[in-house]
């Protein structure tokens, strides 16, 4: 307590003095008045980060939260899109249009804090050549450790990226900097002598009319770490899994002007691999009508043009490029990622219809084509609305609102992960679905649509449609036979759930195969 009067005291002379220095207390949380934050919508974001290099993982960080390129492109304000640095890891961010000094602030980080007190907290560094980096300057003043899920105050911080909860950036002016050389030049300052010899070293080399990296560093907040005045750092210690800084997005508010027309490209997402289909080809394209060039960021693959040959087990990224020319500017450059395996899998859920607000629990019914176990949680739902990680029981406490439920398999040694598949129903307060039997009185059993096609890698596929009638208390499920005597479930990889309809896909094997659709009253 008496460092935190002495330090008021000291911050508000300072505020007298020095015009770079913010008075204390800090600004607070997000939506409170006087908070800083950035919303991920804000209507003055120009760009966002759209490369990413030196990403060196710290601790305690599973292979599911190991994505970079979930750091690219616009911010999701949840929290899986994201990719955790472990303790004192890192990653440096680059900016194709770079980031300029302009009016207020001129970047914001994100992080996926579920809350205003949950601070994961990290150092920011800006750079023009990707060499040399100059560290904002930063205070903490909590005064104590924090334990794993603790709490920090978001007016004791300051300068740190993670001061606010996911969906709002912290943001960041290029301007404090120059403001902080010149009052090392004059003398008149606090900072400790290392944050001093760093600075000095680096802000030569700085351009802020054009800033192509920001690094972020994570802080292990067991207090080892120090702020720019050499005071301790504390935030949430120890967390697992994923340790650390958890970096959702970097928002550009101040990019330079370029009189060249702007592009885009397009490059869909690319799927999991597996390693026997030997090759994958690309297929990108720049609204401008210029050839793309593709390049690998990581990853077990040969390039040849558009091909990717592959060569081994791991996680790969391509980037999409347009260096434009002298009508067009360059396209903010797109990376994709995906994992190389020696299997890959997906995961089929049965459709959950609607329920009344009344019912206790069920089960959700979940399979991956691997035979791995399937975890599932709620996204999105009333608070008190839970399901078992592995036993699928829904448990519902009587609220009427939407559910969304997540299902996710990570992979193993030799599998891929899976693709989260998201089911949603609506709990109704009033009204009860239609029992299956009643709805059938007046109604037939859907019959689907079905085709064959081939996959991008020229396996027979068979494709079903089929209506679901969430108001109809039913679930379905796909049987299959080769003999149309013994029928074990099949696993259909999910094309589409929405609106009502389910389409799903099948591979065709070489001997005869049959397929049923089973619909069953809940």
């Amino acid at each position: 307590m008496i460092r935190k009067i002495n330090l008021f005291a000291f911050l508000f002379f300072q505020s007298l003095e020095l015009f770079a220095t913010p008075s204390f207390p800090f600004a607070p949380a997000a939506g409170q008045p006087g908070s800083t934050a950035v919303s991920m919508n804000a209507s003055n974001i120009a760009a966002w980060a759209d490369g990413y290099t030196n990403m060196l993982y710290g601790a305690d960080v599973d292979i599911t939260w190991k994505t970079p390129a979930k750091a690219l492109g616009p911010a999701a304000g949840d929290s899986y899109d994201v990719v955790s640095l472990g303790r004192s890891g890192e990653i440096t961010l680059t900016f194709s249009m770079g980031i300029t000094d302009g009016a207020g602030d001129d970047f914001a980080v994100f992080e996926n804090s579920f809350s205003d007190s949950f601070l994961e907290l990290g150092w920011v560094e800006v750079s023009s050549d990707g060499i040399h980096f100059t560290r904002f300057p930063n205070a903490s003043y909590t005064s104590d450790s924090v334990g794993g899920f603790g709490q920090v105050d978001p007016t004791l911080i300051y300068g740190l990226a993670g001061k606010y909860r996911q969906g709002f950036g912290t943001p960041f002016d290029l301007s404090e900097l120059e403001e902080v050389a010149a009052e090392i030049d004059a003398g008149n300052f606090s900072y400790s002598a290392d944050y001093v010899e760093a600075f000095t070293n680096n802000y030569s080399y700085l351009d802020p009319l054009l800033i192509t990296h920001v690094k972020i560093i994570d802080i292990v907040g067991d207090g080892t770490a120090l702020d720019s005045d050499g005071e301790v750092i504390y935030d949430p210690y120890p967390t697992v899994a994923s340790a650390g800084f958890d970096l959702d997005a970097v928002a550009v508010l101040n990019q330079p002007v370029d009189e060249r027309v702007p592009q885009t490209i397009m490059f869909e997402p690319i799927g999991h691999q597996q390693l026997d289909f030997q090759t994958l080809e690309l297929f990108a394209e720049a609204d401008s009508g210029l050839p793309v060039q593709f390049s690998i960021q990581s990853g077990p693959v040969l390039l040849d043009g558009n091909v990717l040959t592959f060569t081994g087990t791991g996680t790969v990224e391509v980037v999409a490029g347009q260096a434009g020319d002298a009508i067009y500017a360059p396209a903010s450059p797109v990376l994709r990622s995906f994992e190389m395996a020696e299997r890959i899998q997906h995961i089929f859920v049965e459709p959950v219809s609607n329920q009344p607000a009344e019912i206790n629990s069920f089960t959700v019914q979940a399979y991956a084509s691997s035979g791995l176990p399937v975890f599932m949680e709620v996204r999105q739902g009333p608070a008190a609305v839970t399901i078992g990680a592995t036993n699928h029981v829904l448990t519902l406490d009587g609220s009427a609102g939407e559910v969304i439920l997540r299902a996710f398999q990570p992979g193993d040694a030799s599998t891929a992960p899976a693709a989260d598949v998201l089911t949603s129903f609506q709990i109704l307060e009033n009204g009860t679905p239609v029992a299956f039997s009643d709805w059938l009185t007046s109604n037939s059993v859907p019959n689907p649509v079905f085709q064959t096609l081939e996959d991008a890698q020229g396996r027979p596929m068979l494709t079903l449609e089929y209506p679901t009638h969430p108001d109809v208390k039913a679930t379905s499920r796909i049987l299959q036979s080769s003999d149309l005597i013994s029928w074990t479930n099949a696993v259909p990889e999910i094309l589409q759930l929405s609106s009502g309809n389910m389409v799903v896909r099948l591979p065709v094997g070489e001997t005869n195969g049959f397929y049923r659709i089973e619909f069953e009253g809940q």
